[in-house]
This record gives C-alpha cells, sequence and structure tokens, in this order.
C-alpha cells in the first residue's frame, strides 16, 4: 500500500502532517475523506522517518478508519497492518505486565534481603548469648 503523505524527515513536518490529517478526521464531511485522514494518520504514526512513533495511536487509527469505511479498508496489506499493530499492542500489554511483575518480585526480593539481614543479626545475638550461658555453666561446675 503505497501512502503519499506530506512529511520530510523533520519533527514540525510530522507534527503540521498530523494536525493537518486530524482536523480532516474531524471536520471533513465526507465520510470516506475522514476514513481515508484515519488511515494517513495511522500510517504517520508507523513511519520509520517519525521521532514520534506511536503504535498504540496507529492501531486506534486504523481501527477508526475500518469503522468509518469498512469496505476501503479490506485490502490484504490493510489487514495485514491491521493484524501486526494489534499483535504490538497485546506485546506492550505483555510487556507492561511483567515490568509490573517485576517490579513486585524487586519489592519483595528488597523485603526478604532486609528479613535476611534481622534474622542473621538475631542469630548472631543467640550464639553470643548460647556462649555466654556456657560459659557460666562451666563455672557454676
Amino acid at each position: 500500500m503505497t501512502q503519499t503523505l506530506k512529511t520530510s524527515e523533520g519533527e514540525t513536518d510530522f507534527v503540521d502532517e498530523t494536525s493537518r490529517l486530524e482536523k480532516l478526521a474531524r471536520e471533513h464531511p465526507d465520510a470516506s475523506v475522514r476514513a481515508h485522514s484515519h488511515m494517513q494518520l495511522a500510517f504517520l504514526y508507523v513511519n520509520c522517518k517519525n521521532p514520534r512513533l506511536n503504535y498504540a495511536r496507529a492501531l486506534q487509527e486504523m481501527q477508526t478508519s475500518v469503522s468509518l469505511d469498512p469496505h476501503k479498508s479490506q485490502t490484504d496489506d490493510f489487514k495485514n497492518w491491521l493484524a501486526v499493530l494489534k499483535e504490538v499492542d497485546k506485546s506492550r500489554g505483555s510487556l507492561q505486565s511483567a515490568n509490573d511483575a517485576n517490579r513486585h518480585i524487586r519489592d519483595e526480593i528488597v523485603g526478604l534481603k532486609e528479613n535476611n539481614k534481622r534474622m542473621r543479626e538475631t542469630i548472631e545475638r543467640l550464639m553470643k548469648l548460647d556462649l555466654q550461658i556456657e560459659e557460666k555453666r562451666k563455672l557454676v561446675k
């Protein structure tokens, strides 16, 4: 699927083009133009030259495009992009879950290390106490 986006390598151009397409997607009276604008936005968000890549937003824009014009979005390229972006979104969610679990485990490790330190200190005090009791026992005999 060839995309004709008015972009250059500068971030300002991406921001300007995003603003232009968002306005078209919101305000144009023709639903097919709005759908096409959403599709162009989606491809803008995944453009490798875009310094602000946003796969979640690209997925959102593609889904909006499908809802506005389901027949035009039935090409294999579009379906492939949509499937890939859904997988990226799912992977992002899995990564977030893994990061949350990792943070939780790290917090548990910190707590266990503190508990381990207290236990070592307690064992050390008990060993000293045992030695003192043993010394007193020897003196009593």
